[in-house]
């Protein structure tokens, strides 16, 4: 079965844990490129919904499996918060694709989701340079990385599976 199908197919607490991902990377990919933040208004009451959909779902064994998750997605980002390199929002918001991807299928699909964000950071970082290049300016000090974490979360969903 291919992905789409498969989240056509899922149970009513996974698509409402899928839909809550969407929309927090949707706001947030606003209000990053607006104003550089994402919001903990969004993130954390997202994360309260999606840990009741995995834990209404699958009880305490796949919440389990969604905090793995959430250790592979947000565990590197964490670490380059700890050096200024990345925001908390930016933590936080790999923490929501790491729930739900450690309770979707696994932490080798956690770790498809980072590796996919991952990704789309380099594309989105040449092409935010090359843009400020052309309208003669310097280099972008700061590149909204939400949008690279909701573009490598969606197209992980959509048409990836676990790499492992």
């Amino acid at each position: 079965m291919q992905p789409v199908e498969e989240l056509l197919a899922a149970p009513l607490q996974a698509k409402i844990a899928l839909a809550t991902l969407f929309l927090a990377l949707l706001i947030s990919v606003v209000t990053d490129v607006r104003s550089r933040l994402i919001l903990n208004v969004v993130t954390l009451p997202a994360l309260g919904i999606i840990g009741i959909c995995v834990l209404w779902l699958g009880g305490f064994s796949l919440l389990a499996d969604a905090a793995l998750g959430v250790l592979v997605c947000a565990g590197p980002f964490a670490l380059m918060m700890l050096r200024n390199w990345m925001g908390a929002g930016d933590v936080k918001l790999m923490a929501l694709s790491g729930a739900v991807s450690g309770a979707a299928a696994g932490w080798p699909f956690s770790l498809t989701i980072l590796l996919y964000v991952a990704v789309a950071g380099g594309i989105q970082s040449v092409v935010w340079i090359a843009a400020a290049k052309l309208r003669g300016q310097d280099r972008p000090k700061y590149v909204p990385y939400g949008v690279s974490i909701a573009a490598g979360s969606i197209v992980a969903f959509l048409f990836g599976g676990a790499l492992l």
